[in-house]
């Protein structure tokens, strides 16, 4: 049960004995004491976070997003606590995974921005040891700025957090009925074998419906192979259906009519709904090349914007339950128990943190950015990370989903905005930015395990405490593994070009050694795999057109006014889900939707309590066996890679 139930349940009993008096026996309800917070849970979930922190960082680098760690955590971390070492306490195995998940999580805040500062040629600036103290400045901050709107979040909005869901369910599956667990391990196997096949075949990972069906170019119908997509979904049910509708809307109605009316790039001027190679057959290349190129242009501008917006609008919706939540956690308990760490813990750590953020801006920036420089950016990084930690953890809530990288983006032009965008401030304002980055995955990260821990009952402060102790570990793991990657192998779109030109600086030998392998300025060698860092080539563009001045500000003003209009006149949080579904890729969106539209038609099948008891185990087997083959991946790529 909740621990809130919990709590209720523990008032004493009255009882009397057979001829004699009345006593009270307080053991009759009490239930017994569980092992938590334990050194061993939080050691191993320290150790376990490690490897899973290099191994996503790599994938996070090949693929341009990263991997939820939770439900691997929960897995690894029943299985050592529970199966070797014979403990018996759920709740010590969520104090793992949150661990795990916690020195993990700071990998995404890390790869997104950090490497751009690489691709930029600028690593002989870098001031590892400041962008090592924001990066953990940012950690710190990501957690204690979070917890006070745990119970607006979670008991009040009760966002759904399908990865959650999921990870309650592993931890609740022994006692949860034969049959819920059997659904559960269905899902992770099926999950798993399709993503097996995807890697280990020459199956494809999109199903490109539209070109099978011979439907127009501009028309976007591309479903990825995505179990955990349409789990997520399916967990979601109605409330993220908003993102099918606003997928829909963008790819089907608004992209369409721009391409009517000619509001495209300029590179573009000639594409047309119905384009066609010299064959005569739809062109499908073209119309991907468009896509990519229309989002840069329009919809993750509008779409980012709609989500600021749309969170402005549920900050001002809900600033009598949040100011309730701030004033609860500087009153104590009616039991004399915290259900959450103090106001005076959180104050600590939010002025650690800021001073950290202080001093990192102004080393990394040495005599470029002054005191009050330093301070001005710490302060509008210290606003920026809280609006964009709210907006993250909704986002994640709803649908698993969030725009970290466009959120980030956002960060860095801040700062580039107070400093300047001379050459010399972005190093800075990428430290900065990295923190923040950082700062804002944190956040999605503990409002999800406090979900979890809510579901199966754990005590709130126990995991507050546990994050807020490790989250300094996770930040130098991804930097030094940025460092290596990029020692080893490079990344970026021109790694092959990096490649050959290190080759070339240490003689004709090593351009020997390379050729023999394949590789040239356009092709890796064969035993070097490819990292395109996407996320940190994209950050790199967005630098360069600061620079250059063309900062689209009145499609994010635009956005930002349609999310806030919505949100208040339609329905709090619609403006959000809009916006994320016109900033992610159509072929996640969609399948993310399906997912949605099966758990309703579902529940009217067979029942709203059949979809519940039935669909969400089978749909969280979905959602861990997708993450657990992607991280196994990732693991078995790094270890061969070094």
């Amino acid at each position: 049960m909740p621990y809130q139930e919990w709590r209720a349940a523990r008032s004493p009993v009255s009882c009397r004995r057979p001829g004699g008096r009345a006593r009270t026996e307080e053991f009759a309800t009490k239930p017994a004491k569980y092992p938590e917070l334990t050194a061993s849970s939080i050691v191993l979930g320290a150790l376990f976070g490690a490897v899973l922190n290099v191994g996503i960082c790599f994938a996070g680098l090949q693929i341009g997003f990263t991997i939820v760690g939770s439900t691997v955590g929960s897995i690894i971390g029943f299985g050592i606590l529970r199966g070797i070492m014979r403990r018996r306490s759920i709740l010590e195995v969520n104090i793992f995974q949150t661990v795990a998940s916690s020195v993990n999580t700071v990998n995404a805040g890390v790869i997104f921005t950090v490497p751009v500062l690489f691709l930029l040629g600028l690593k002989e600036q870098i001031d590892f040891p400041a962008l090592l103290l924001a990066t953990i400045a940012g950690s710190l901050l990501g957690v204690v700025m979070i917890i006070p709107l745990r119970k607006q979040i979670i008991d009040f909005e009760r966002l759904r957090f399908p990865t959650a869901v999921a990870v309650a369910a592993i931890l609740k599956s022994p006692g949860a009925g034969v049959a819920k667990a059997k659904l559960l391990c269905a899902g992770i196997v099926l999950a798993a074998l399709v993503k097996s096949l995807v890697y280990w075949s020459p199956l494809p990972d999109d199903l490109e419906v539209g070109r099978w069906l011979g439907a127009p170019a501009g028309i976007r119908l591309v479903f990825a192979v995505s179990l955990l997509s349409l789990g997520a979904g399916f967990i979601a049910g109605r409330p993220g259906l908003a993102i099918l509708y606003g997928t829909l809307l963008n790819f089907w109605v608004l992209i369409p009519a721009c391409i009517l009316l000619g509001w495209v790039p300029e590179n573009f001027a000639d594409f047309t709904l119905n384009a066609r190679t010299a064959e005569g057959v739809p062109d499908y290349g073209r119309a991907n090349e468009f896509n990519g190129a229309f989002a840069r242009f329009t919809s993750r501008n509008v779409g980012i914007g709609m989500i600021l917006g749309g969170a402005v609008a549920g900050i001002a919706i809900a600033l009598p339950a949040l100011k309730a939540a701030l004033a609860s956690l500087r009153g104590g308990s009616l039991s004399g128990e915290r259900d959450e760490v103090s106001f005076g813990v959180l104050k600590v750590g939010f002025v650690v943190g800021l001073v950290g953020l202080f001093l990192a801006a102004k080393l990394s920036g040495g005599g470029a950015v002054g005191l009050g420089t330093a301070l001005l950016v710490t302060l509008a990084g210290g606003i920026w990370l809280w609006l964009a930690g709210l907006v993250v953890a909704q986002t994640t809530g709803r649908t698993d989903w969030s725009p970290l990288s466009g959120l980030s983006l956002i960060a860095i032009a801040i700062m580039m905005a107070i400093m300047g965008t001379g050459d010399q401030f972005i190093v800075p304002a990428v430290t900065v930015g990295a923190a923040i980055c950082v700062a804002t995955s944190m956040c999605a990260d503990m409002m999800a395990d406090l979900k979890t821990g809510y579901l199966i009952g754990a005590r709130p402060i126990k995991q507050q405490i546990a994050q807020i102790g490790t989250s300094w570990i996770g930040p130098g793991i991804a930097l030094a593994t940025v460092w290596l990657l990029w020692s080893t192998y490079a990344f970026g779109p021109d790694q092959a070009q990096t490649l050959y030109d290190r080759a070339l600086e240490k003689g004709p030998d090593a351009v020997a050694a390379l050729e023999k392998l394949g590789g040239s300025p356009a092709e890796l060698q064969s035993d070097v795999p490819r990292l395109g860092a996407p996320q940190a080539a994209a950050l790199k563009a967005a630098i360069e057109i600061l620079q250059g001045g063309d900062v689209k500000v009145g499609k994010y003003l635009t956005g930002a006014l349609v999310g806030l209009l919505v949100s208040l006149l339609v329905s709090p949080g619609l403006g959000v889900m809009i916006g994320l579904s016109l900033y992610l890729p159509f072929k996640y969106m969609i399948v993310f939707g399906i997912g949605g539209v099966t758990s309703i038609l579902l529940a009217r099948w067979k029942g709203a309590r059949f979809a519940e008891d039935k669909g969400v185990p089978l749909a969280g087997g979905l959602i861990v066996g997708d993450a657990l083959l992607e991280v196994a991946h990732a693991i078995v790529k790094v270890s061969t890679a070094f």
